[in-house]
């Protein structure tokens, strides 16, 4: 029976380039039995059942220098833990992938939203609530570039921290009070997530009654006509506005490098407005 292998043979045996056995013995994952005096590595037929743990561990995503750290160490217990710590990090991608699933999901039916929607024109509609993630802004004015860029930076950097990395379809909360004073600054930024936490920055849009808008046009043009119309369409349909503002970007720079072709949607809560009592003194 034969038991030593040339290179090429025990790559063969096992599945594997030639290539890659060369980069095992490079970095001292799986060496050679042993090296002729002309430069011919051999390998054993056991050193198949270490390749064979080898890519097992390989399977299950565990580096390669922990992998040849326990090639050559083998040991229960240490098994064990490299198993389970291999399982909890494969449960934590699971999530990570199922998260991101989520958000390019919703990325794409905003896109479609965005592609199908009526832009001028008032709808009046119930919603669901949502949860978003927030970061306060604390301007006054409309910001200059620089601090929209600082401040959207920091927004990206809590979502990072809170386990939300994807940052696709940012949005903006402009107050009720702000917005009936004629001052469309924002005051947050938000990322839309997909269950309730216990962190402070989670923001509850609630469910009620929405009017949504739909405006075609660039980031300036949303501050200087966009809101106004938006107030002006609620109070022509019947309506008071009773929330705040929550702008969603479906068409920004991700779907086109135009600004002038960017889609954006107003939403706000309404109510229908009150009518007015007058009494009349009886006479």
């Amino acid at each position: 029976m034969k038991t030593v292998y040339r290179i090429s043979e025990f790559a063969a045996l096992c599945g594997v380039t030639r290539d890659t056995l060369l980069y095992y013995d490079k970095i001292g994952v799986l060496k050679p039995a042993f090296v002729a005096e002309n430069g011919y590595r051999f390998y054993t037929l056991s050193q198949f059942y270490e390749m064979d743990l080898l890519a097992i561990l390989k399977a299950s995503g565990t580096p390669l220098a922990q992998a040849g750290d326990y090639l050559h160490n083998p040991d229960a217990s240490a098994g064990l833990q490299l198993l389970q710590e291999r399982r909890k990090a494969l449960a934590q991608e699971r999530q990570r992938l199922l998260e991101m699933e989520q958000v390019l999901s919703q990325t794409i039916e905003s896109i479609r939203e965005g592609l199908n929607c009526v832009c001028g024109k008032l709808t009046v509609q119930p919603l669901d609530a949502e949860y978003l993630l927030v970061t306060k802004t604390d301007f006054t004015a409309p910001p200059t570039e620089q601090a929209f860029c600082e401040k959207i930076g920091e927004h990206f950097a809590l979502c990072e921290q809170s386990g939300f990395g994807a940052r696709f379809q940012t949005g903006e909360i402009i107050l009720q009070q702000d917005a009936l004073q004629g001052r469309f600054v924002e005051s947050y930024y938000f990322n839309p997530i997909f269950e309730p936490t216990e962190q402070t920055s989670v923001w509850e849009k609630p469910a009620g009654l929405y009017a949504v808008y739909y405006y075609k046009g660039s980031y300036d043009s949303l501050k200087n006509e966009a809101y106004a119309l938006f107030l002006k369409e609620i109070a022509e349909h019947g309506y008071q506005l009773s929330g705040d503002l929550y702008e969603d970007d479906l068409i920004d720079h991700f779907s086109t490098p135009d600004p002038a072709h960017y889609i954006l949607k107003i939403s706000a809560r309404v109510a229908p407005h009150s009518p007015v009592m007058i009494s009349k003194n009886m006479s």
